[in-house]
């Protein structure tokens, strides 16, 4: 082998040694996108955690993120935000309060007859609009709720309760730029600080 090319070999493996540990060391100290914090959860923040399970497959009985079923799927979204649900449709029914169904907003729960009492539950996003999981659909999906007129759902016809539950203290996450590092020193991402700066209002 050409001597000029071995030298240079030599000296690009040793750079890669001088470089690596720097890059690793950046990896560690680098700060996550957000950290988890305790306040106020509201429905447009619990709807944008349900989006993110959009195509997971229908099972009942399913309650993780391999399968859902529609009760499974609430009460998994709820206890993202340390929120907690009982597991049923039924059960689920008798929490929050009984909002106007005509006034509904994001994040409020509703429950469809299905032959004995509350047998299927969706969330409201807005724009008459629901997401669940779906048995007939076989997967977390979008539909719409009521529709007009003659055209009414299967879901505008068997709405029989609404809940609401929301907002609620539990647990969110908060972008990085929106916080400082502890003034006692502390400098771990769990533990910063809201920036006074930016705060938030509730």
């Amino acid at each position: 082998m050409d001597l000029s090319w071995s030298r240079r070999i030599v000296a690009v493996g040793a750079l890669a040694l001088m470089v690596s540990p720097v890059l690793e060391a950046q990896k560690a100290t680098r700060s996550p996108a957000s950290v988890p914090v305790t306040g106020v959860v509201d429905g447009n923040t619990v709807v944008e955690t349900a989006r993110r399970y959009l195509g997971v497959r229908y099972l009942l009985g399913g309650t993780t993120p391999k399968a859902f079923d529609c009760s499974g799927f609430i009460r998994y979204v709820f206890a993202l935000h340390g929120l907690t649900l009982p597991r049923t449709a039924h059960e689920q029914a008798a929490y929050g309060i009984a909002p106007n169904e005509r006034e509904l907003e994001p994040g409020d729960l509703l429950f469809f007859y299905g032959g004995q009492g509350a047998q299927h539950i969706a969330m409201y996003i807005g724009g008459d609009s629901i997401i669940h999981a779906s048995s007939g659909g076989h997967r977390v999906m979008l539909a719409r709720l009521s529709g007009s007129g003659s055209h009414r759902t299967w879901f505008g016809q068997r709405l029989i309760a609404v809940r609401r539950i929301l907002p609620a203290i539990g647990t969110f996450d908060l972008p990085t730029s929106l916080a400082i590092p502890d003034p006692f020193g502390s400098s771990s991402a769990e533990e910063m600080a809201f920036a006074p700066s930016a705060p938030l209002i509730f």
